[in-house]
């Protein structure tokens, strides 16, 4: 039995499909990943990684993001959703929609042994 092509979109197409979805997606060289939920224990590390970042981040000029804010990892072309994104420069986005911030300074994914 043979597998089905992928089929290959564009950046483009998926900021567009992604603005409009119910649920986050990532997209690395023309495929799109459904993000999964996540644990309890996760949802705990982040809470505390976000406090501590922010009581480090105070009165400095860096912004920290929660995984609410989509990044363009520009090397590789990565588009995701890390668990915390920081930049300590003036944000620079993607696009005029200025919802996938293309300037981090800091990425950090908590990451489970699955």
């Amino acid at each position: 039995m043979s597998t089905p092509p992928k089929t290959f979109i564009t950046p483009e197409q998926y900021l567009e499909h992604e603005r409009k979805a119910e649920y986050k997606s990532e997209y690395y060289h023309g495929e799109v990943f459904a993000m999964s939920g996540v644990s309890r224990k996760h949802d705990l590390i982040a809470a505390q990684l976000h406090l501590l970042v922010g009581q480090h981040l105070r009165g400095k000029k860096c912004r920290w993001h929660t995984a609410d804010m989509r990044v363009l990892v520009a090397p590789s072309g990565l588009y995701t959703y890390p668990d915390l994104s920081a930049t300590c420069e003036e944000p620079q986005y993607a696009d005029a929609h200025v919802d996938t911030l293309i300037n981090p300074t800091l990425i950090v994914e908590i990451t489970s042994p699955s």
